[in-house]
């Protein structure tokens, strides 16, 4: 379990290509996440063109590392599938998973929101051409880090309660 500490938000990648059993191994963990009712409400588009990543760069100011990524994957949620409003839920708990598994293969990896940002979300279904039903959720840029980041501590025993605020 120490992927769990292990993972950090990398944000400069070295050129090396993300092997096909590893790609598979961080989408199958993905598929792994539980979602609402087992609605399995997620899909997820792998981005390995690089005119692809300076578009996506073009309409998401925080996604500048995808530049010099290897690939991304695009997290998206089918509103026809997903369990009320759980789709938001559902897409995280895979995302998460994709990040520790590839923590777990040797990769760096970051997270840069979609969802909840109107012009983001519009963005992103016009560029990947995404039906009325999809809603983008994340991108999760994925690659051999350039160097190692420094691990921060995040263990804070202040924002622990017991039974009531």
């Amino acid at each position: 379990m120490s992927v769990l500490f292990d993972r950090i938000s990398v944000r400069k990648y070295a050129a090396d290509a993300v092997a096909e059993e590893d790609l598979n191994f961080i989408l199958k963990a993905a598929m792994s996440a539980p979602t609402a009712r087992d609605t399995r409400c997620w899909s997820f588009i792998v981005i390995k063109d690089k005119e692809m990543h300076k578009k996506i760069a073009q309409i998401h100011r925080a996604a500048q590392m995808v530049l010099d990524a290897p690939l991304a994957i695009l997290a998206v949620g089918d509103e026809n599938l997903a369990y009320e409003n759980y789709l938001p839920q559902d897409c995280a708990a895979a995302v998460q998973n994709m990040l520790l598994a590839a923590t777990e293969k040797g990769y760096g990896s970051v997270w840069c929101g979609i969802y909840g940002n109107k012009e983001r979300m519009e963005s992103f279904v016009k560029l990947f051409d995404l039906p009325d039903n999809i809603r983008p959720f994340a991108l999760a840029v994925i690659g051999k880090p350039a160097s190692k980041p420094a691990q921060k501590e995040r263990w804070y025993p202040e924002k622990i309660k017991y039974e009531k605020w």
